[in-house]
């Protein structure tokens, strides 16, 4: 074996693991089909086709499952859930895989900017682009931020130019304590199933 080449370890625990948690019965019933893949509007910058998660779940491959981008791109349309013939709720999976990978200490690039974008709606309840890209391309570094600033500047004149980048943050909801109250309640379930 030349150096360039890594060994793969499968790790059954991670598969007991996935069964366990709250969708992962979904993960048995799946029979390769391939609906999912074939109807995910997502498909073409996924690293891995829903399908093939659940495969590599099944093997036991907990690192590619876990590093995937593709459990953070999920965007919980239901597509592929409606499409399913057995109706398994992909989108659901996915939520209990990030939450795994968060567990298990599997930072992504994904995985900050779900937090700075959740950070961002708890503050507010509403999106401020400017302030979110800002916050994560400072999360992924000075050096990055820079890079990524530059990369993308074409999109953000053009959105700026159509006023969907504004420059100060928008206004907050009108009960600020009615959306802190739904997180908190929100927050206590998870710990309750967890």
């Amino acid at each position: 074996m030349s150096g360039a080449e890594t060994v793969r370890k499968y790790d059954p625990e991670f598969t007991k693991k996935v069964y366990q948690m709250d969708n992962g019965k979904w993960v048995k019933m799946c029979m390769q089909c391939g609906i999912c893949p074939t109807t995910c509007t997502l498909r073409g910058i996924m690293d891995h086709s829903p399908r093939q998660i659940i495969q590599l779940i099944r093997a036991g491959d907990k690192e590619q499952v876990l590093q995937s981008n593709t459990i953070w791109m999920c965007t919980s349309c239901y597509t592929c859930s409606c499409r399913c013939p057995r109706g398994v709720p992909m989108m659901d999976i996915m939520h209990d895989l990030r939450h795994l990978a968060e567990e298990e200490g599997y930072i992504t690039n994904q995985s900050h900017m779900a937090q700075v974008y959740y950070n961002d709606v708890a503050k507010r309840g509403r999106i401020w682009e400017g302030g979110l890209t800002l916050k994560y391309s400072l999360k992924l570094g000075v050096g990055n931020a820079l890079k990524l600033a530059r990369e993308m500047q074409d999109v953000g004149m053009e959105m700026f130019k159509h006023k969907r980048l504004p420059i100060f943050p928008p206004k907050g909801v009108k009960n600020p304590a009615k959306l802190r109250a739904v997180l908190q309640k929100a927050a206590a379930l998870a710990k309750e199933e967890g």
